[in-house]
């Protein structure tokens, strides 16, 4: 579960104070976990990312999230990873990225969140949702590019 928390914020410390909270959270309502409803690792994974949103939106005067009406998104732009990164790898990448663009990948890419409901939870609307990945896939490309150049020099 750190490394689920650490896909969302970048200091150390912190990352330990939304597990910390996300623990406490679940020790509290254990009461109220279901096995018919899931898998105890889900319904935990749930409280984790709930706690580190929860977080991120306390913390929403200090993020900038960028508010636009109309994203234009081409399937063409879209990209796929080729390369294996270990965790470490991927993590220094996505915290390359600003906060919120930062947490709605993770949402999609790796929490399998709907724009939808990461609107709702983030309190943005869902162009903005959309708009934020499109610009992740963006810095994400430009990162590979420079990372194809690196590895290219003798």
């Amino acid at each position: 579960m750190y490394k689920q928390c650490q896909r969302y914020v970048s200091d150390p410390h912190t990352t330990l104070t939304i597990l910390n909270d996300a623990f406490l959270k679940v020790f509290k309502n254990i009461a109220l976990y279901r096995a018919e409803g899931g898998a105890f690792r889900a319904w935990l994974k749930t409280v984790v990312i709930n706690t580190a949103i929860d977080y991120l939106r306390k913390k929403k005067n200090e993020l900038s999230i960028i508010h636009i009406d109309a994203v234009q998104e081409s399937g063409e732009d879209d990209f796929y990873i080729y390369y294996k990164w270990n965790h470490e790898q991927l993590v220094a990448h996505l915290l390359q990225l600003p906060p919120v663009t930062r947490m709605v990948v993770n949402l999609v890419a790796f929490d399998g969140y709907s724009h939808k409901e990461i609107a709702t939870a983030l309190n943005i609307s869902e162009t903005t949702s959309r708009w934020h990945l499109s610009e992740a896939r963006k810095r994400l490309k430009q990162l590979l590019h420079l990372n194809d150049t690196k590895m290219s020099r003798p």
